[in-house]
């Protein structure tokens, strides 16, 4: 890495909304950062929450983060985990929409949209 050159940073802060987890992802999720944000996202997964809303509240996705979400999403499935994913920033909607994920990937307006959904889905009926 040059002078000129920076680090790409990816945050990761989670919270518990009754039982439904809500990570939302900052920074920038490109190809060096989606490592450890992805494994991030995978332990929280591990803990068999009744959801998991990743909020991707970020300047910059690539699509190495589509790959990561796609995996991501495939686990809950199998664990039978509610997920849902809130793209509201430019950065993170365009390559969902550009790539046709939003057909795939369970997308959500809003977080209390998210959380609701998944509650709801949840519920014995």
């Amino acid at each position: 890495m040059t002078s000129g050159e920076t680090a790409s940073v990816a945050g990761v802060q989670t919270s518990d909304h009754d039982g439904v987890l809500v990570a939302v992802i900052s920074g920038e999720l490109d190809m060096v950062s989606v490592d450890g944000v992805g494994a991030a996202l995978f332990d929280l997964l591990a803990k068999k929450p009744d959801g998991l809303v990743v909020e991707l509240a970020v300047e910059f996705m690539g699509s190495s983060a589509l790959s990561m979400l796609l995996e991501l999403h495939g686990r809950a499935q199998r664990e039978e985990v509610g997920f849902a994913i809130v793209a509201t920033a430019v950065a993170a909607a365009r390559p969902l929409m550009a790539s046709a994920l939003t057909q795939v990937l369970p997308v959500a307006q809003s977080v209390d949209e998210a959380v609701k959904a998944i509650q709801e889905e949840r519920k014995p009926g």
